[in-house]
């Protein structure tokens, strides 16, 4: 369960110990991760989810504790960098938050996938305000768009997985709708241009939105998924998706992409993902 300290991800995690699994969860701060876990009863890993050595490390020390996996939740991520960033290995951040970084971990944890295993990823609605080529970054850097484009790419690398799964692991994407999270309490009239006038109103429903009533679809798809393949929407119903996301050269790109840029090219040409 990454991201699984505060706002989300913890209300999931609360779900998943209730339901009766052993949990990992992931965070930055050492400190609030240990306590959250405390309270949970779960495991507290530190991980540096910007980068694609904070995930493989954070993926070796799962396989240490977790050797077999039943469940994977992707819930880290955000728009979380106001001015345009660059990870120390070259990545834009947050791209590298949202999409590189749950690839390469989902990738390096695919050995350890149980036969009925259930891995979801937690996107956003954001995906749709991106209308352009997903994979050519917008001029004009802002958190907004830039975390549209990073999350729009996440789903399509996740439908292209579940494609390639099919029969080994259900794999599905799902927005868990508004919550009043750390990561929303970060956001400024900057981040969200389009807002900017109406900022108070936007905070004003922001903060009436609970982070445990958007944890309950993604819990569910954790639990007990009803197919593979689909994007949910925080109603719990799957979505149609606009049909030019549903080109399966698309997603199988999106993925191949996330592993080019995160790996040294294979001289055996593109990556089918494939559990040993």
């Amino acid at each position: 369960m990454t991201g699984g300290t505060a706002g989300i991800g913890r209300q999931i995690a609360a779900k998943l110990r209730s339901a009766g699994l052993t949990v990992l969860v992931t965070g930055r701060d050492q400190q609030r991760g240990a306590a959250a876990a405390a309270d949970l009863g779960a495991t507290f890993l530190s991980a540096d989810h910007a980068t694609i050595a904070g995930n493989l490390d954070l993926a070796r020390r799962v396989r240490e504790l977790a050797p077999r996996l039943d469940v994977l939740v992707n819930n880290v991520g955000g728009a979380a960098f106001p001015q345009r960033t660059v990870t120390a290995e070259g990545h834009e951040a947050t791209l590298a938050l949202n999409y590189l970084g749950p690839i390469v971990l989902t990738r390096a944890l695919l050995p350890t996938l149980t036969a009925d295993a259930r891995v979801v990823q937690v996107v956003s609605s954001a995906f749709t305000m991106h209308s352009g080529d997903p994979f050519t970054e917008p001029a004009g850097y802002t958190a907004i768009s830039a975390y549209a484009r990073a999350k729009q790419l996440n789903l399509l690398a996740t439908l292209s997985l579940a494609r390639q799964l099919t029969g080994d692991a259900t794999v599905n994407a799902v927005n868990p709708g508004m919550a009043w999270t750390p990561g929303v309490q970060a956001l400024t009239p900057q981040s969200v241009p389009a807002w900017r006038y109406i900022w108070p109103l936007v905070r004003m429903i922001q903060r009436r939105a609970a982070p445990e009533k958007a944890a309950r679809i993604p819990a569910l798809l954790a639990l007990h998924p009803d197919g593979t393949g689909r994007f949910y929407e925080s109603d719990g119903k799957a979505k149609p998706l606009p049909q030019r996301l549903l080109d399966p050269a698309l997603q199988a790109r999106a993925w191949q992409t996330a592993v080019d840029l995160t790996s040294p090219p294979s001289p055996t040409g593109p990556e089918h993902p494939r559990k040993e």
